[in-house]
């Protein structure tokens, strides 16, 4: 009996080292009106195979960004808050998309859009892990891309990012040199595609 209570109170003293992950995810979202930083990606199948890729991004909310990546093919994907181009450097490709049909439960979605998580995503606390605080997000519609987002928390600044996909793939995206609330060119928020591009409206 006395171990069961000494169990029981060592759970309630330790609940609240990862009971806040929620508040300080929303506080973060709040606060932030920019962001920028550099990317490293990476996509995991079920079978280990791994793919890697890297590059920087720009977000002022509500709804503006660009993630473009650099390694191994030049990618831009950029949202003026209405729209969003898809474009493939190398195939001279460009694919215009309506920004709420291009987002879905994406990254940029949960970093640009609504402080109101809870209305699109059942949130959970989850224990620190790997030096940082998490919060899972799992979409409550079942027909969005992915079937949970995880987000790491480092000293108050969000670093990492998990995303599992419903292939059984997880995309792990860590964050470098980040900078919140700093003054960012509005020009890089919309694109005007270079002459001889194709382009595909969706």
């Amino acid at each position: 009996m006395r171990l069961s209570l000494l169990a029981l109170s060592a759970a309630l003293i330790l609940q609240p080292a990862f009971a806040d992950n929620i508040s300080d995810l929303q506080k973060y979202l709040a606060d932030t009106k920019t962001l920028a930083a550099s990317f490293n990606q990476v996509v995991r199948n079920k079978n280990g195979k791994q793919e890697q890729s890297s590059g920087q991004f720009a977000l002022q909310r509500p709804g503006k960004f660009k993630w473009s990546y650099s390694k191994p093919y030049q990618q831009d994907i950029i949202s003026n808050g209405q729209s969003v181009w898809l474009y493939d450097v190398d195939l001279a490709q460009v694919t215009i998309k309506p920004i709420g049909k291009a987002l879905d439960a994406s990254p940029a979605a949960i970093l640009t859009g609504s402080n109101n998580l809870a209305a699109s995503y059942q949130l959970q606390n989850l224990p620190t892990r790997g030096g940082a605080e998490w919060v899972a997000l799992t979409p409550k519609s079942k027909d969005g891309s992915f079937a949970q987002i995880r987000l790491g928390m480092v000293k108050g600044q969000l670093e990492r990012m998990e995303l599992d996909d419903h292939f059984n793939q997880t995309t792990t995206i860590s964050l470098q040199q980040i900078q919140r609330n700093g003054g960012l060119n509005p020009a890089q928020f919309t694109f005007t595609p270079p002459a001889g591009t194709d382009i595909i409206r969706e």
